[in-house]
């Protein structure tokens, strides 16, 4: 099974080579650098879709709700999102314990309970009795193939129920197009990236080609159907139409 996130939106894994010769925490920093400067760049177009995440807060959710952040990483897109709300519990799962140290700072500017748990989110999310009202996860869905996706998802119709949400924005194709043609797409980008250096740029796209597993966009509208959601909307779709964000409804 490949890996699943270690950052949230856009995580760098390393090879197994540099993995086992490579200090933990000095992978965490050359990595963490790496996202931040996709962060800072909108190379994947964050913005936009925590802006749709936001609205969604703000505006559909008139009742105060518990929030699952799933691959949530240091958590600090999510609060900028939150902040204000009608949250009453924030509830971030991540397997980098070094993310969530940070999130744990960062999360202190909410005004209710947070918890933390270092976990394997599939794994995490199989075990979990409790129930959320909000659930969202970013750019690491994808990291699993289509029957493993379905798996989380009916998972998350569980978690949800009738009433609550589940938002994802992730790798996304347009219909017809396949895996290759997507990293075709993906290659492209590379002359956009001007903040990268090629070694940057390189670590990014082995990245990408390793574990990337997009869906249609007719295919994610199946997933949530077939996991038992009775309404999906399509929220966003990036500019270079790579990534697409969903909203799961009970």
């Amino acid at each position: 099974m490949i890996p699943h996130q270690l950052l949230h939106f856009g995580d760098i894994i390393a090879t197994p080579a540099v993995e086992q010769t490579e200090p933990a925490q000095t992978l965490f920093q050359r990595q963490w650098q790496i996202y931040r400067k996709v962060v800072a760049n909108n190379y994947l177009f964050h913005r936009e879709a925590y802006d749709r995440l936001r609205r969604i807060l703000v505006d559909e959710v008139v009742e105060p709700f518990r929030f699952l952040d799933i691959a949530s990483g240091d958590a600090s897109a999510s609060v900028q999102a939150l902040r204000g709300t009608r949250i009453t519990h924030y509830h971030g799962i991540d397997s980098c314990k070094t993310a969530l140290e940070l999130a744990s700072e960062t999360l202190k500017t909410l005004a209710c309970p947070v918890t933390l748990d270092q976990s394997d989110f599939v794994e995490a999310l199989c075990d979990r009795s409790k129930t959320a009202d909000l659930a969202w996860i970013g750019l690491s869905l994808h990291h699993l193939l289509t029957p493993e996706k379905l798996t989380v998802m009916r998972q998350m119709r569980r978690i949800v129920g009738d009433h609550g949400l589940f938002l994802i924005y992730e790798d996304a194709s347009p219909d017809g197009e396949d895996r290759d043609a997507w990293l075709r797409r993906w290659d492209l980008q590379k002359p956009s990236w001007t903040a990268f250096t090629p070694e940057e740029w390189e670590a990014v796209t082995a990245h990408v080609h390793a574990a990337d597993f997009p869906e249609t966009a007719s295919q994610w509208n199946s997933l949530g159907y077939e996991a038992g959601f009775g309404r999906v909307r399509e929220l966003f779709v990036s500019p270079t139409d790579l990534f697409r964000m969903y909203c799961f409804e009970g």
